[in-house]
């Protein structure tokens, strides 16, 4: 098909090139005024420019032709893949086995929710290890610092939390300073 495209092309180049030519002798001819030549030489102009016209139909055509065949073979090919694809999916379907797939579905759900009850129980032995370890290590502090008589509250205190209270201690100061200045104004 691309081979027959481009012999069109080559022959339409020639006829337009074959055309010129003949257009350019026939001013040479007009200019020595022979007519008769001029008349022929217009005829096959015309003969030429409806060689032209039919070239380009034909390689349009030709075009056409091609792109329908690509067509018509990408169908086949999607055809041919349906084909494979639906004889797959019966073999799947003939392999897999409804009542034994929902049991081992069954299975996997009850395994799954033990483990997770099991893991559950883990975790909440775990957390009370921990936290009476924490209370064991609070009591042993506050032993030590009632031996060194350290308030347990201001020495264990997060620095965060220190910060914020000296902020608010700062916050009242500055409140009784301007209910003070209040008060002096009203007198």
């Amino acid at each position: 098909n691309n081979r027959s495209i481009r012999e069109l092309d080559r022959e339409l180049n020639r006829i337009k090139r074959e055309k010129k030519k003949s257009e350019i002798e026939m001013k040479r001819l007009a200019k020595q005024g022979q007519m008769k030549a001029v008349k022929h030489l217009a005829k096959d102009i015309i003969r030429m420019k409806d060689s032209e016209t039919k070239f380009i139909k034909l390689k349009a055509e030709l075009r056409s032709l091609s792109a329908q065949m690509d067509s018509m073979a990408a169908t086949a090919q999607l055809q041919k893949a349906m084909k494979n694809v639906s004889k797959t999916l019966v073999t799947l379907g003939n392999q897999i086995k409804l009542p034994e797939l929902q049991a081992a579905l069954q299975k996997y759900q009850i395994e799954n929710e033990r483990m997770e009850m099991k893991q559950e129980m883990i975790g909440d032995a775990m957390d009370d290890v921990l936290d009476a370890d924490s209370d064991e290590e609070e009591e042993i502090i506050a032993k030590v610092c009632d031996e060194i008589g350290l308030d347990l509250g201001d020495a264990l205190q997060d620095p965060k939390m220190k910060k914020k209270n000296e902020d608010i201690d700062d916050d009242k100061d500055v409140d009784q300073d301007l209910q003070k200045r209040l008060n002096n104004l009203k007198r």
